[in-house]
């Protein structure tokens, strides 16, 4: 006898004859065969049926889900950055640094006067054939104090508002509510600059590089469209009031004349051109970093004397610390100050200078200094 050969979900029958369906089982015994293929085509309709009504179902929720992804970014709700963290954007400059505390070297020195002569007299410099600084991009290594810098600028002015945009907490995978979530904080900060006209509002952008990069990728439209979003907001919106003050902050390494990044990566041209200054904010030099520890240790009583002075062994260690190589920032200081002053047993001990060296020692893989380096180090300091 023949088999039955299934193919897929379909059985082909072979002709009916020498078969005995009787004996096979297949149909009962008072059928013929056309009754059987009757019955075959029958369940075979059923099927299908059955399957096309699954599909169908299967679509209508495939177009519910879509019908409720569109109300979702129509409202702005349930995805992205909700409305009430958006307001979470002003800082308290009652705590932060002045500029007078701040170690900064002459280029910073030369750049705050400037700006503090071009906001404060601004029909000054329009008599001039000039216009007042509206915005300033900071860049240069992490660490150096970009953002306490920017603070103490605002502070500069009486009542002054500071606001900090994340550029990068506002993006979602969602185009349109990216472009939302940025103009929604822009209006908010523009609305309150708005309702104070005598006031000065400071906008720090940091990690601006985020929505300035020049994507020619196959999935770049996301991007590309947040940066044009960013350019509207930045020119129109920030730019064109007089009390606004617009700082970008970026750590990465730029040849501003070129626009471009270390490592080849494009900034955006005409977007790097809207910033009136351009500041590099670089590792501390040897004078920074002994401003900074004197000014640091300056109020605590359990520190040797040798570190709130010009002293030869704080010169030696910033003179060390300073090396480029080093990459000692502003931050890797004050990673030295907490672990030097965690280090010491007892109540009364002061810091003294071996301690602080002793830190640095145990620093010898971040921040990459060799064995006959360290032994200079302790020769110069003599100990």
């Amino acid at each position: 006898m023949s088999e039955i050969n299934p193919v897929g979900n379909i059985s082909i029958i072979p002709s009916k004859r020498n078969i005995n369906f009787k004996a096979a089982g297949i149909i009962p015994a008072d059928n013929d065969y056309d009754v059987f293929i009757k019955k075959q085509q029958k369940e075979q309709k059923n099927a299908k049926r059955k399957q096309n009504i699954m599909t169908g179902l299967q679509a209508g929720a495939l177009l519910a889900i879509i019908a409720s992804v569109f109300v979702m970014l129509r409202n702005g709700s349930g995805m992205g950055k909700k409305t009430s963290e958006l307001k979470e954007i002003w800082s308290d400059l009652g705590k932060s640094s002045k500029l007078d505390d701040l170690a900064l070297p002459d280029s910073l020195k030369k750049f705050t006067a400037s700006f503090k002569n071009s906001v404060e007299n601004p029909t000054v410099l329009k008599n001039r054939g000039g216009k007042p600084t509206k915005s300033v991009l900071m860049y240069g290594p992490p660490g150096t104090g970009k953002t306490t810098f920017a603070k103490a600028l605002a502070k500069e002015f009486p009542d002054s508002k500071f606001a900090s945009l994340d550029v990068t907490s506002l993006g979602s995978e969602y185009q349109s509510v990216s472009e939302r979530n940025l103009n929604k904080a822009v209006d908010m900060i523009c609305k309150e600059a708005d309702n104070n006209p005598s006031k000065k509002f400071f906008v720090f952008i940091d990690e601006i590089d985020s929505v300035m990069m020049v994507d020619n990728s196959l999935s770049a439209k996301h991007s590309n469209d947040m940066l044009n979003e960013f350019k509207k907001c930045f020119t129109e919106k920030l730019g064109k009031r007089d009390n606004i003050i617009t700082i970008g902050a970026t750590n990465l390494p730029i040849d501003v004349e070129k626009g471009i990044a270390l490592g080849g990566k494009k900034l955006d041209r005409p977007m790097l051109d809207r910033f009136s200054e351009k500041v590099l904010v670089d590792l501390p030099t040897k004078e920074q970093i002994i401003n900074s520890v004197k000014f640091h240790y300056k109020d605590s009583s359990l520190v040797s004397d040798k570190l709130k002075t010009d002293s030869a062994e704080l010169k030696a260690i910033a003179e060390f610390l300073s090396k480029k190589e080093h990459n000692t920032s502003f931050r890797t200081l004050d990673a030295i100050y907490d672990a030097t002053a965690a280090s010491i047993k007892g109540q009364d001990r002061k810091v003294d200078v071996i301690d602080i060296v002793n830190t640095i020692r145990n620093k010898q893989h971040e921040m990459n200094f060799t064995d006959a380096e360290f032994a200079k180090l302790l020769s110069d300091l003599k100990v």
